[in-house]
C-alpha cells in the first residue's frame, strides 16, 4: 500500500508539473504579448500596464484571504479526515457548505469593493497619475468577478486533490491563461489594458467549466444546506484565521511593492511582475506541484499516533524539491539576460526594458528555493492542524520584506531592483522560520546534509559548464536562433547535472526512473 501510494504521488506531481510547464508556456507568450504591445517605461493611456498590474491587487486581496486560506488551512485536512472516516455522505454535507458560505461571503466583499473602489484605488496606486488612477478604479471593478469565479473553482479542485485526481485541475492553469490570450489577441489593440481585464474573467469562467466533469468522476453530491452551525465547518473556520492572518501578509508586502513601485519610473510595476512571472516558471513546476500532490497525504499520515511517516513524507518531499530547485536557479541566474531578451524583447519593450527586468530578475532568484519550500512546510503545520506557527513566520518574513525593500529602493536609490531584493529577503528568512519551527516537532531532520552538499556540488558543477559554453553561443539573429541557443545549453546544463549526480549516488535517480 505505501509504494501504490508514492506512485500516485509521484504521478501527480509529474501531471502538475507538466501542466505547469504548458501552463507557463502559455504565460510566457502571454507575457510575451503584453509586452509587445505595451511595452514597459513607454506605456500610457489604456496602454500602459502598470495600471493593469496594480489593479489586481485588491481581487487578488479577496481571492487570497478567503479561498487560499479556507482550502490550504481548513478545508482538505477536514474533509480528508471525513473521507479516511468512510463519512463520503459527511464529507459533501461539509464542502457544500463551505462552497454556499465563501460564495456568499466572496459576493457581498466583491460588490462591496466595487462600490468603494474610488476609495480603495489609493492603497495600491497612491503615485500614479489622475488619468491612470481613473484606469485602475475601472479595470478593478472588472476583475472583482474574478475572486467569485475563483471561489468555485478552489473547492472543486481542492475536492479532486483529496482524491488525488489531478487530471481535469491541472487543466485549470492552461485555460485560465488561454482566456487572457484571447483577449490580447482580440481586444489589447483597440481596447488596451481593458480588453485584458475581460481576458482575465474569460480565462476564469474555462477554469471553471473544465472542473465540472470531474465532480462527477470522484462521485460529487451536492446539498443545498447552510452549514454555518456544523461542528467541522466551525473548526475550518477556526482554521481559517491564522491563515488569513498569514496571506494578509503576504498581501501586505505586494501591496507595499506596488504602491512604492508607483513612485517609481513608468513601467516600474510592469517590470516587477514579468521578472516575477519569469521566475515563477520553475516556482510552479517544482515547488508548488510537490506541495499540492503531497498535501492530502501528509493531512492522513498526521493523524498516525507517531509522527515517524509523516516526518518522512516530508523529507522526501523536501528533497525532491530541492533537488530540481536549486539547478534550476542556477540556470536561471546564468542565463536570465538571455532568457529576457527571448521571451520580451520586441515591439514596444525595449532593450532598456528587457535590461532592467533581467537586473530585477537577479535579485529575486537567490530566494527560489525558499519560495518552492514555503507551501510545503506550511502545508506541513496545516496537516498538523497547526496554522499559528505559519502565521508567526509569515509576520517576520513580511516584515522584513518591506522593511529591506525601502530601504533599499529609496534610501540607497536601488529603484525596482531593491523590491525584488526586500522579497527575497522577506522569503528566505519565512522558509528558514518554517523550517526550525516544524523541525522541532519532527523525530528526525527534514533535510539530510550531506545529501544537499550532494545537489550544490552537482549544481556548481552545472554552473561551470553553462557559463563557460555561454561564452561562445551566437545569440544575435532570429528568435529561432536564440531559442536554439538556449535549448542546447539547457539540455547540456541538465546532462551535466544529471551525470554528476549519478556519480555522487543522489538517491533521488532512482525516484526519477520510476516515475
Amino acid at each position: 500500500m505505501r509504494i501504490k501510494r508514492l506512485n500516485i504521488l509521484g504521478s501527480g506531481a509529474f501531471l502538475l508539473s507538466v501542466s505547469a510547464l504548458l501552463s507557463r508556456v502559455l504565460g510566457v507568450w502571454r507575457d510575451h504579448l503584453l509586452a509587445k504591445h505595451f511595452g514597459a517605461s513607454g506605456g500610457e493611456g489604456l496602454y500602459n500596464l502598470d495600471v493593469y498590474y496594480a489593479a489586481f491587487r485588491i481581487p487578488d486581496l479577496i481571492y487570497s484571504l478567503l479561498i487560499l486560506g479556507a482550502v490550504s488551512a481548513a478545508f482538505i485536512p477536514l474533509f480528508a479526515r471525513h473521507k479516511k472516516e468512510n463519512q463520503l455522505n459527511e464529507a459533501w454535507k461539509f464542502a457544500s457548505s463551505m462552497l454556499h458560505i465563501l460564495l456568499v461571503t466572496i459576493g457581498f466583499l466583491a460588490l462591496l469593493a466595487y462600490f468603494l473602489a474610488p476609495f480603495l484605488a489609493p492603497l495600491v496606486a497612491a503615485g500614479f497619475e489622475p488619468e491612470a488612477f481613473q484606469l485602475t478604479i475601472k479595470l478593478m471593478r472588472i476583475l472583482l468577478l474574478s475572486p467569485i469565479l475563483f471561489a468555485l473553482s478552489a473547492i472543486f479542485i481542492a475536492i479532486q486533490d483529496s482524491f488525488r485526481c489531478f487530471f481535469f485541475r491541472a487543466l485549470a492553469p492552461l485555460l485560465y491563461n488561454v482566456g487572457i490570450l484571447l483577449g490580447i489577441a482580440f481586444f489589447a489593440k483597440d481596447f488596451g489594458v481593458v480588453g485584458v481585464a475581460w481576458g482575465v474573467i474569460a480565462g476564469a469562467v474555462l477554469q471553471l467549466l473544465i472542473q465540472l466533469p470531474a465532480l462527477s468522476k470522484v462521485g460529487y453530491r451536492h446539498h443545498w444546506l447552510w452549514g454555518m452551525r456544523r461542528k467541522d465547518v466551525r473548526q475550518a473556520f477556526g482554521l481559517m484565521g491564522p491563515r488569513v492572518l498569514g496571506l494578509s501578509l503576504h498581501q501586505l508586502t505586494l501591496f507595499a511593492n506596488t504602491v512604492m513601485a508607483s513612485f517609481l519610473a513608468t513601467g516600474s510595476i510592469t517590470v516587477f511582475y514579468l521578472a516575477d512571472n519569469l521566475q515563477a516558471l520553475p516556482l510552479g513546476m517544482i515547488g508548488l506541484a510537490f506541495a499540492i500532490t503531497s498535501f492530502s497525504r501528509l493531512s492522513e499520515l498526521a493523524a498516525e499516533k507517531t509522527l515517524e511517516p509523516f516526518a518522512s513524507e516530508i523529507k522526501s518531499v523536501t528533497h525532491k524539491v530541492l533537488f530540481w530547485i536549486l539547478p534550476a536557479t542556477c540556470g536561471l541566474l546564468l542565463l536570465r539576460h538571455e532568457v529576457v531578451a527571448l521571451i520580451l524583447q520586441e515591439g514596444k519593450f525595449t532593450e532598456s526594458d528587457a535590461l532592467l527586468t533581467a537586473d530585477v530578475l537577479f535579485f529575486f532568484l537567490p530566494s527560489l528555493f525558499a519560495q518552492s519550500l514555503i507551501p510545503l512546510l506550511s502545508r506541513g503545520f496545516y496537516a498538523l492542524h497547526n496554522t499559528r506557527l505559519p502565521l508567526i513566520a509569515g509576520f517576520f518574513g513580511a516584515g522584513v520584506s518591506i522593511l529591506v525593500a525601502y530601504g533599499l529602493t529609496f534610501s540607497l536609490d536601488w529603484g525596482v531592483a531593491g523590491l525584488a531584493a526586500g522579497f527575497s529577503a522577506g522569503a528566505i528568512l519565512n522558509a528558514l522560520l518554517l523550517l526550525v519551527l516544524l523541525q522541532r516537532a519532527l523525530p528526525f531532520a527534514i533535510i539530510d546534509k550531506l545529501y544537499l552538499f550532494k545537489i550544490i556540488l552537482a549544481s556548481l558543477a552545472m554552473s561551470v559548464v553553462v557559463f563557460g559554453l555561454n561564452q561562445f553561443f551566437p545569440y544575435a539573429g532570429h528568435v529561432v536562433q536564440k531559442a536554439g541557443c538556449l535549448l542546447i545549453l539547457t539540455g547540456v546544463g541538465m546532462g551535466v547535472y544529471f551525470g554528476v549526480a549519478h556519480l555522487l549516488k543522489l538517491p533521488v535517480l532512482s525516484w526519477i526512473k520510476k516515475h
